[in-house]
């Protein structure tokens, strides 16, 4: 007979035994939901390393990026030429200092804009008189993400009206009530600004911050994304009325521009910089510096803008170019040339020219010559060598100086591998004006073939002064203390993060 403990027992066993079933199945559905995530992490992760691949092979065409923005920076010098063919406050100090940080496709500096100061990211461009900065968000899918600038955030932002002088110096601009215009890169690639006033701040020579009042720039509302490349925007540091070194009222800066391995920039840009200097802080001298003249296009005024040189000829190595006199002379129509450009990446030469260097490399190298169809460069030479560079000096014979261009900043190198390729694809840095599709263009000096010169800009007398220096040794903070906001840090783009979010979203729909 079941007495009534011994039914509390039997009881209580079923309850424990029911509980441990189910605690067993809990357990197995926990382990099973384990398994499943941490296999969709490992795939999550093996993906990643995938699409970093490929983002490290997409680095390494910058060169096939920057002929793109050069071709089209070239279209906008044929638009200009041709174009032509057919109430703001100054300070002046004894120095000024902004750091320049080098990205992966340009060179910009960083200022600060507004009241309180802002970080202004702008690509450093002595082709351009413009100062203009993106005014609204717009879809970007690049690697980096400047912020815009948000006038109604500033106390001193305030817009350019028709009446001023600085409206009619522009070329496109037209009024209603306020100053506004567009700026044409190429057939396809425009902005369109409202001309505005606004507080721009640097450091002095001391560290401290100095006020810039009534600076005028553009607010660009609508731009083509690969105009900016990673800049938000653009400082002109030519020589007309509206540059940044017109409008504070100084006649000279330089900067140093740091080389970049390989071509592989400096990966670490929140930490270094190099600086770019205004008014007596730009100013060196020592042995090794030379000078040349800045002369004037005199058939096409309008065009003085640009820093055109005096080229006479072109030397590779011991070997005299086997060019035309006069080929880098501004022609009888204002149309050619030689300008030094820091917008452009690599050098640019007339097709003649252009041939002339390929055809001395031939016969230098004795290397294979290479068809390089993904990093958009035209002559390139395989070599069995994973890290050969030619110790072959490029030599531009200006009016009074030679500037010297050392073999490394002549070339970028890739590295190739696979079943039937080991070695080293060896490129010439430099564009044929024929490949852009151009006419009348000025040949350019680009600031490739700039790298560690120390480049000083007088426009009062007219000159450009140069010295070959370890521009790593001018380092500076990219951060000054003044502004709020830091310079933008590298994030991963849409095609790494797209498919980690799926996957996760696939495993968050698992436990449900």
């Amino acid at each position: 007979m079941t007495t009534p403990v011994n039914l509390s027992v039997v009881i209580i066993k079923g309850i424990l035994k029911a509980g441990l079933n189910r605690c067993s199945m809990a357990h197995n559905k926990v382990m099973t939901l384990h398994n499943k995530v941490m296999t969709l992490v490992v795939v999550s992760i093996t993906i990643c390393c995938f699409f970093n691949l490929l983002c490290a092979e997409e680095a390494r065409g910058v060169s096939h990026l920057e002929r793109n923005s050069a071709i089209a920076r070239l279209k906008r010098m044929e638009a200009s030429i041709k174009a032509v063919q057919s109430g703001r406050t100054q300070t002046r100090l004894g120095g000024a200092v902004a750091p320049v940080i080098r990205l992966p496709k340009t060179h910009v500096v960083n200022i600060g804009i507004g009241t309180p100061p802002k970080n202004f990211q702008g690509q450093v461009d002595t082709g351009s008189d413009l100062i203009w900065l993106q005014c609204d968000l717009f879809n970007r899918s690049n690697w980096y993400y400047p912020p815009p600038f948000y006038p109604e955030h500033s106390s001193t932002y305030r817009r350019v009206p028709c009446s001023s002088s600085l409206c009619s110096a522009l070329a496109n601009s037209t009024c209603a009530s306020d100053c506004q215009y567009s700026h044409i890169y190429s057939e396809s690639w425009s902005t369109q600004e409202e001309l505005s006033f606004e507080t721009f701040t640097m450091a002095d020579t001391t560290g401290a911050a100095h006020f810039f009042g009534g600076i005028a720039f553009g607010c660009s509302h609508v731009v083509q994304e690969d105009v900016l490349e990673e800049a938000n925007g653009v400082l002109g540091l030519g020589r007309g009325q509206l540059s940044l070194i017109s409008q504070i009222g100084e006649s000279k800066f330089s900067y140093c521009l740091p080389f970049e391995y390989n071509g592989s920039p400096f990966q670490d840009t929140d930490s270094f910089s190099t600086p770019l200097l205004f008014g007596s802080a730009a100013e060196f001298n020592g042995i090794g510096v030379q000078s040349t003249m800045v002369i004037n296009n005199t058939v096409l005024p309008k065009l003085n803008s640009y820093y055109y040189l005096s080229v006479e000829g072109i030397s590779l190595g011991n070997v005299s170019l086997n060019i035309s006199r006069g080929m880098f002379d501004i022609q009888a129509n204002g149309s050619g040339g030689f300008i030094i450009d820091s917008g452009i990446h690599f050098t640019v030469l007339p097709h003649a020219a252009f041939t002339a260097v390929a055809s001395v490399l031939d016969s230098v190298l004795g290397l294979p010559r290479a068809n390089d169809s993904k990093h958009g460069l035209s002559v390139c030479y395989s070599s069995p060598y994973y890290d050969y560079v030619p110790d072959l000096n490029m030599t531009f014979h200006m009016l009074g100086a030679d500037y010297v261009v050392e073999g490394k900043h002549n070339f970028v190198q890739y590295m190739e591998s696979g079943p039937t390729k080991i070695g080293n694809l060896l490129c010439l840095a430099m564009l044929d004006m024929d490949e852009a599709s151009v006419a009348g263009v000025p040949a350019v000096l680009g600031s490739f073939q700039q790298q560690d010169y120390h480049i000083l800009y007088d426009n009062a007398n007219q000159r450009l002064s140069f010295t070959p220096t370890r521009c790593s040794s001018l380092s500076m903070s990219p951060n000054p203390s003044y502004l709020q906001s830091k310079a933008p840090i590298p994030i991963l783009g849409s095609h790494v993060l797209l498919p980690v979010l799926l996957l996760y979203f696939v495993a968050f729909s698992l436990t449900l």
